[in-house]
């Protein structure tokens, strides 16, 4: 039976326990929290699926209650708290294949951290999720056979939570065109304002990512609330992107129809694959380091300039 640690169980976390739940072949799951109302929503999200014959699933508020030898850990916790807890783990425990959520950290400092925590492990990946889909893996194979040079993207939207949710359209231009983050500039930034998550902070304003292919992608976020929409130029033509419809439209009419999937039905697929061949479609954790690391370190300038201060981290997440 494989040793799944699923650190942080509250509104993603306990997306993940469903989806552990649905894994076909039997697993020990410990769910850590150190906040008895996450605890409570995982229990209660567990109970609305049906949980697989032979799984065996434990609460703690303490990662010391996690087995020594883990074949999985499943890091869902803030960005704030992240590195710690990927040090608490490394430093205690035997773990075969990481998986850590985004934004991975607050800044460089601590992406190093979890660099040389895991320094080694080659089974260690960041969860920017629409590699997994199916809907993206088709979007991608039409975009590709259109140019195989360089792309200019927008993502643009209210309310969509840039600071947040950047990194995942970073990792999706990379993706497309297997190309690295050269710079993000963060000239085009305004007001930061208090996240929906509490304690932490979001931004408005625009970010402009460089590609070593020659590839740009701006991403805009305003205080309205209208739908997120990814635009994609080549040199055939342009793809409009509506996720929140689910449904593309190519340069010539073409138009492909589908819809973003729940981490809840992600996981299943994606622990099983690890298990059975070491592998997963995610960027490797040195791959999405490589993208975070540039946009740490502009948020974290235009934070510092905008508040006027000289702060080593910025509360995001």
């Amino acid at each position: 039976m494989n040793n799944i640690a699923l650190i942080g169980a509250g509104q993603l976390g306990s997306r993940y326990l469903q989806g552990l739940a649905a894994l076909e072949d039997s697993v020990s799951v410990t769910v850590v929290d150190r906040s008895e109302a996450s605890l409570a929503l995982a229990r209660e999200r567990l109970a609305q699926v049906p949980l697989a014959s032979g799984h065996e699933v434990q609460f703690s508020k303490s990662v010391k209650d996690i087995p020594q030898h883990l074949d999985l850990a499943l890091v869902v916790t803030p960005a704030h708290c992240r590195a710690r807890v990927v040090t608490d783990i490394a430093s205690r425990h035997q773990v075969k294949a990481w998986i850590l959520e985004k934004v991975l950290a607050q800044n460089c400092e601590q992406l190093v951290q979890i660099e040389q925590c895991i320094a080694g492990n080659n089974q260690a990946w960041v969860n920017t999720s629409r590699r997994l889909m199916g809907w993206h893996q088709a979007i991608r194979s039409l975009l590709l056979p259109e140019d195989c040079s360089s792309m200019q993207v927008s993502v643009s939207g209210g309310s969509w939570g840039l600071a947040c949710n950047a990194i995942h359209f970073i990792d999706l231009v990379s993706w497309w065109t297997q190309a690295s983050v050269q710079s993000v500039n963060p000239a085009g930034l305004g007001d930061w304002v208090q996240s929906k998550r509490a304690g932490f902070q979001e931004v408005f304003g625009s970010l402009q990512v460089s590609y070593t292919d020659g590839s740009e992608l701006e991403l805009c976020c305003h205080s309205g609330h209208e739908p997120t929409q990814i635009t994609v130029t080549t040199s055939k033509g342009q793809w409009v992107i509506e996720e929140s419809s689910g449904r593309v439209v190519g340069p010539i009419g073409q138009e492909l129809l589908g819809q973003l999937t729940f981490q809840s039905a992600l996981t299943a697929p994606l622990v099983k694959q690890i298990f059975q061949e070491g592998r997963c479609d995610l960027p490797t954790l040195t791959e999405s380091i490589s993208q975070h690391r540039p946009l740490l370190t502009s948020l974290l300038m235009h934070w510092n300039q905008s508040q006027g201060c000289q702060e080593l981290i910025m509360p995001i997440t």
